[in-house]
């Protein structure tokens, strides 16, 4: 066993001397005194105090508000925030905080809009200078910090919020619910089925609503709804089970692979109440994987639930390759994350 040296009682020549340094400190052998890294952030936690310490250090607040389970934000990490010009940049301006959105949905609610990762940049009194929704490249980022500390009026991206009005009457008028009915039809993507644009998803209040349609004998509502969850059945791992939350490239065919639970839960509901309705097997067989995969991949040795599942094997790296593999040859490259966080 290797025991501690004190290498100030040893006399040895200097290039014997520097290759002993360096034998030791990858032993782990040699206590030296920690050194304040100048190559990577250090990441406060979200607080009141933080915005007194910004003020007293005449500093701004950049707010990384990220998804552990989040393809870009790993690749954010990975690539930006290790950008030595960033932090550069973050240390000599501004207080670095990092928030698990799952944790605070306080801020969730607040920035779901923008992310994630979802970028605000807040000045000492606490006022939004920026909002910025996913990945930001290096360059760009430098850009951003770059003019905020020239600049520190706040941009475009930040909007006074809208004042509520609320209406005389909460009934809605005949006129009303047939403008919501042509606009609901209106925006429903015919050939591909559901309701977005460049993110496709199950959209469960839209699909909910053409149940309710059609349970009235709407067969337009109907052929919109198993159109879109039958097209959405390429949003299910077809392996452990389990939704993926979206497809890029406004089609099925791009998908995200982290697992939430909020879209466990939605589709599950989802398909029971489709197969209840329309009777059809394979919205069933749907209703039964994402519940096999709750309990098999989220679900605690207590029987409470987790929170979600890594869309990455390795963060920062896209894992299709890895989610085209049966079972086994999964687990023998590893099984994703698991946010094991009890909510």
């Amino acid at each position: 066993m290797v025991s501690k040296l004190d290498l100030t009682r040893l006399v040895l020549p200097t290039g014997v001397m520097r290759l002993l340094l360096a034998i030791l400190c990858l032993l782990g052998t040699l206590n030296l005194p920690a050194a304040e890294s100048t190559n990577s952030l250090h990441w406060e936690k979200w607080s009141d105090e933080i915005f007194a310490r910004a003020k007293k250090e005449n500093r701004f607040v950049l707010l990384d508000l990220e998804a552990v389970w989040c393809h870009w934000c790993h690749v954010m990490e990975e690539k930006t925030y290790s950008n030595p010009e960033v932090i550069r940049l973050l240390q000599s301006k501004y207080i670095c905080v990092r928030v698990d959105q799952d944790a605070r949905p306080d801020l969730s609610n607040r920035y779901e809009d923008y992310g994630w990762p979802a970028t605000v940049v807040f000045n000492s009194d606490g006022g939004e200078i920026i909002k910025r929704r996913g990945y930001i490249p290096p360059e760009q980022m430098i850009s951003t910090l770059q003019a905020i500390i020239k600049d520190p009026s706040p941009g475009p991206s930040v909007q006074s919020s809208p004042k509520i009005q609320f209406a005389d009457d909460a009934v809605l008028t005949p006129a009303l619910r047939e403008e919501i009915r042509k606009r609901f039809f209106a925006a429903y993507d015919s050939d591909k089925g559901g309701w977005s644009g460049s993110h496709k998803f199950l959209n469960w209040d839209s699909i909910e609503f053409c149940l309710t349609l059609s349970q009235s004998g709407d067969r337009r509502a109907e052929k919109m709804a198993k159109q879109t969850l039958d097209a959405h059945q390429k949003l299910i791992d077809p392996v452990w089970g389990g939704v993926y939350q979206y497809s890029t490239d406004g089609d099925w065919d791009h998908p995200h692979f982290e697992k939430i639970m909020p879209m466990q839960t939605e589709n599950l509901r989802i398909y029971s109440a489709a197969y209840a309705l329309y009777q059809k097997p394979i919205y069933l067989e749907t209703a039964r994987k994402i519940h096999d995969y709750l309990r098999k991949f989220l679900t605690s040795p207590e029987g409470a639930f987790y929170t979600s599942q890594d869309a990455d094997l390795v963060p920062g790296e896209h894992s299709q390759d890895y989610f085209n593999l049966n079972d086994s040859e999964r687990r023998k490259k590893g099984i994703p994350r698991v946010d094991q966080h009890i909510y």
